[in-house]
């Protein structure tokens, strides 16, 4: 156990905050859905840059519980409906888009421009960081996740909140990175038409996200229908 003021056993630290990163990134969400279209529609750079961003997204959170920023935490929880409208509002568009999105023609001289790909890639990665901090439940994960493994004291010393921050984000990067690979090895399978019904799929996943979030803020008991539900 680790009692706040006295000092975390960095190798400890850096493992735990690596298990910690790799399960929250886990779950399959927006950004994992990004990350295996780009994987297998563009390539494994597209991809890899898309769990980067995602990761970083990770990363904020995980400085937010390390360094125990309770006004983030309190800003998100009272500003809850206005992050769960934007990004479902963003989620549902970007489906939406991503549904009708046509694979690119090879040999196109615009994409294979430096510039291009440059912003290209910079793309691929702010928008999997952006799904990732306009999701108010990573925040609230992250903090369930310092608090049961007693790490909410690390902040008092900068270097182990610094050594935790960096071990989240490379516990979620080898959960990108395991995604990335495993939808690239399936790139050769698809054809066209297979590409087609990739963006379609992984397009209405993201669409559905939003909507769901979007849905969230009807005025309905939602806490008594998970239990219902069992949830």
């Amino acid at each position: 156990m680790n009692v706040p003021g006295f000092a975390f056993n960095p190798i400890a630290l850096a493992i735990e905050g690596t298990i910690i990163g790799f399960m929250i990134a886990v779950p399959v969400g927006p950004a994992a859905a990004l990350c295996i279209r780009r994987s297998i529609t563009v390539g494994a750079v597209a991809g890899y840059m898309t769990g980067i961003g995602a990761a970083l997204g990770d990363a904020v959170f995980g400085a937010v519980a390390a360094f125990g920023l309770s006004f983030v935490e309190d800003f998100v929880a009272r500003r809850e409906a206005w992050l769960l409208g934007i990004g479902g509002v963003v989620l549902t568009i970007m489906g939406w888009t991503t549904m009708r999105h046509r694979p690119r023609t090879v040999g196109d001289p615009v994409a294979d421009d430096l510039e291009h790909r440059v912003a290209t890639h910079f793309h691929y990665a702010s928008s999997s960081f952006f799904i990732t901090v306009f999701n108010p439940l990573t925040v609230m994960a992250f903090g369930a996740a310092f608090a049961g493994r007693n790490l909410a004291g690390v902040g008092a010393s900068l270097p182990d909140a610094a050594l935790l921050v960096a071990a989240v984000f490379c516990g979620a990067l080898a959960w990108w990175t395991i995604l990335c690979a495993t939808a690239v090895s399936l790139r050769a399978r698809f054809t066209g038409t297979g590409m087609l019904w990739l963006n379609r799929c992984s397009g209405a996943i993201i669409m559905g996200f939003g909507l769901a979030a979007l849905i969230s803020l009807t005025p309905l008991p939602w806490k008594d229908i998970g239990r219902a539900l069992g949830l």
